[in-house]
């Protein structure tokens, strides 16, 4: 009934309160939001505060008391507004009256004085939903009404309402009211119709209104008359079609204590109850997510927009609970909600959902497991002699793998397991060519630094590429794959297969685990060629250029690194372009001079001056500044990629693994190559 009544829109009953104080009302108004949170309510009061004439008897008879605030609700004005009944205050559908002969016989009305209030006042709701036609009516009159006239436009989709529009009327965005909000607002409600209600129930009803207090108030008469003098949760949870809290509870539950049949139970009392399981399940997704934001926050009452009773139940579910799992189990059903959306089986989906989230394995942090497999290392290599951890027999003992280095020795023991588990027993002859290659390998090993454990990321495929085009490079010392190793392909019949070969091992180039190899750089830009002292020096006086350049004009700067600094003399910088340059006509057009002279000047004073010459012999793309810039990019990536490499905990997987580190990738956007 008035600005007071206003429920979870203070925004707008305060602005609207201060502009009638102050007497600056606006001639225009627009009341935009989703359906039910107060707009043509709102639109109603504000028609009472600016008519109202104040209660009977309280102004004296021919004296105007003006707008107010708070409108008396006594008045003949107040009164016939509320009922609808107010000759000057016209309420219109705009889905029903949308064409233009209707707003012209509206406009027809406009100039004449209202018949006994201070305004004539015009509500449109639906305003959205005028044709183009009429909003091209409305324009003049919308822009200059007669000093008697008010517009109170209210729509739902404002993105349809024309810009032109817009620009002429005061926007007012409702929004959507908190559930919290709503059930307050409901339970003053059932005390002023003395009616009780529990918590639960209100709940319910709040979170089903999803933000419409229109759609909350009726609800609550649905369920008023279910329940009559009382409503309790479980009665309203049935009447609304939806899962109590109890339920999603138990549900939330089970998942955490791992019990796969309690979930199962719970959804078939839920379908047996003829809830819809989608709707169950998006409660479901809701629960999972105050769950998290119970455990991560000191305070969640302010972010979780429930019942004081309910966010305490969801505290003692996640007080044993870790964040980690809480954020799985929410991803997980967040990802498999669609599936239950989407699918023609949603109870099936759901079941086999929460199974799987009921029976997920535990989380374990990397470090634990880095340990794990270290102790698991350890028990490896501290097993007797002619035995494994499982108690399968090893090879001989002077297998020379036996006496070689700890890495080498560990990659066999691991591999023990495997070869015992194979159809056939290990044959002499492998253990025999096992031998001559680790003969091989051993002086390389020896030879190389203790941290040369690591592959480089050079393929075999880049090894046999790099002999057929340099015929006269001697083969690599490194054992070669088994696909070009002749003594691997014995005359043996059916030979066991060896599912753990021993590791590649190429000369130890790189000193560092994770080294990147000369092949690799080769892959990216080229270096550049030799350059004089002088070229260099250039190079860095004319680089800051280029960096002012970019913060001024982007492309311009692209276009200005490709040319060559060729001389700087007198504080002239001499660039040459080379032949056939594409852009050429932009580099040198007179407004692109003068705006790197300016960031020329800038840098070296106001007498700094520019030169292009085109077609230059000297000019050569590997000495521009791009190239010079490439080059410096690909130093800077590469030390990134050696300090990653290098790291403790990289060497300590590699080592662990005897694996070898074949690419890096940085998430750095700085270093991403083109």
């Amino acid at each position: 009934m008035s600005f007071s009544d206003l429920v979870g829109q203070d925004h707008v009953a305060r602005t609207l309160g201060n502009a009638i104080a102050s007497g600056r009302i606006a001639h225009a108004f627009l009341f935009t939001g989703v359906r039910g949170v107060g707009k043509t309510t709102s639109a109603r009061i504000l028609a009472k505060a600016l008519n109202c004439m104040g209660a009977p008897g309280s102004v004296a008879e021919g004296e105007d008391p003006g707008p107010t605030v708070t409108p008396c609700l006594k008045c003949p004005a107040c009164l016939e507004i509320a009922n609808g009944e107010d000759v000057d205050v016209q309420e219109i559908d705009g889905a029903s009256y949308n064409g233009v002969e209707e707003v012209r016989k509206l406009q027809d009305s406009l100039p004449y004085r209202p018949h006994r209030d201070r305004f004539k006042i015009v509500i449109v709701d639906e305003v959205h939903m005028l044709t183009t036609a009429a909003w091209n009516a409305f324009l003049k009159t919308l822009e200059e009404p007669p000093p008697h006239v008010k517009f109170i436009f209210a729509t739902t989709e404002v993105h349809k309402v024309p810009i032109t529009i817009l620009s002429r009327v005061q926007r007012f965005d409702f929004k959507m009211i908190q559930a919290r909000t709503i059930g307050e607002r409901l339970k003053f409600v059932l005390s002023q119709e003395k009616i009780s209600c529990d918590d639960a129930a209100l709940a319910l009803i709040s979170r089903k209104a999803a933000g419409s207090m229109r759609d909350a108030m009726s609800l609550l008469d649905q369920a008023i008359a279910f329940g009559e003098e009382s409503l309790r949760g479980e009665e309203v949870a049935q009447v609304l079609g939806v899962a109590s809290q109890e339920a999603l509870l138990g549900l939330a539950e089970a998942i955490l204590k791992g019990d796969p049949s309690e979930c199962l139970r719970l959804v078939g009392s839920i379908a047996e109850q003829g809830f819809d399981i989608t709707h169950v399940s998006k409660d479901l997704l809701q629960v999972f997510r105050d769950l998290v934001v119970a455990k991560v926050c000191a305070s969640p009452a302010d972010l979780i927009d429930r019942p004081e009773e309910e966010i305490e139940a969801l505290g003692g579910l996640v007080k044993e609970a870790k964040e980690n799992d809480l954020l799985r189990i929410q991803k997980a059903f967040s990802q498999g909600f669609d599936e239950i959306a989407r699918g023609q089986q949603p109870r099936d989906s759901l079941e086999m959902l929460l199974v799987r989230l009921a029976t997920r394995p535990p989380l374990l942090p990397i470090d634990e497991l880095l340990q794990r497999l270290g102790r698991l290392e350890k028990r490896l290599g501290g097993a007797p002699q002619g035995s494994n951890s499982s108690g399968g027999p090893l090879p001989p003992k002077d297998n020379p793998r036996h006496t070689s280095g700890t890495s080498t020795q560990a990659a066999d023991q691991r591999s023990a397991p495997h070869r015992e588990n194979a159809p056939q027993p290990l044959l002499k002859s492998d253990l025999g060519h096992a031998n001559e290659r680790q003969k091989t390998r051993q002086p390389q090993e020896q030879n190389s630094a203790p941290s040369a454990k690591v592959k480089p990321p050079t393929s075999t495929a880049e090894e046999e590429s790099s002999l057929r085009s340099h015929p006269s490079a001697k083969p690599s010392s490194a054992k070669p794959s088994s696909a070009m190793n002749p003594q691997r392909q014995t005359p043996q019949t059916n030979p066991a297969p060896q599912t753990n070969p021993a590791p590649q091992t190429r000369p130890a180039q790189p000193s560092t685990p994770g080294a990147i190899s000369p092949s690799s750089q080769e892959r990216g830009s080229s270096p550049l060629p030799l350059l004089s002292k002088d070229e260099k020096d250039r190079l860095d006086k004319v680089m800051p250029i280029a960096d002012r350049l970019r913060e001024i004009d982007m492309q311009l700067a692209a276009y200005f690194e490709q040319a060559v600094p060729l001389s700087i003399q007198d504080n002239e910088l001499f660039i040459g372009l080379e032949k056939g340059y594409l852009f050429e006509k932009q580099l040198t057009a007179p407004d692109s001079i003068a705006t790197i002279e300016k960031s020329l000047q800038a840098e070296w004073g106001a007498d700094a001056r520019l030169k292009i010459a085109s077609n230059h012999k000297e000019a050569r793309p590997e000495r521009s500044l791009s190239a010079a810039r490439a080059v410096a990019r690909r130093a800077e990536y590469d030390q990134a990629v050696r300090t990653v490499t290098a790291h403790p905990k990289v060497q300590q997987v590699v080592e662990l693994f005897q694996g070898r580190i074949k690419e890096v990738r940085l998430a750095d956007p700085k270093y991403t190559l083109h």
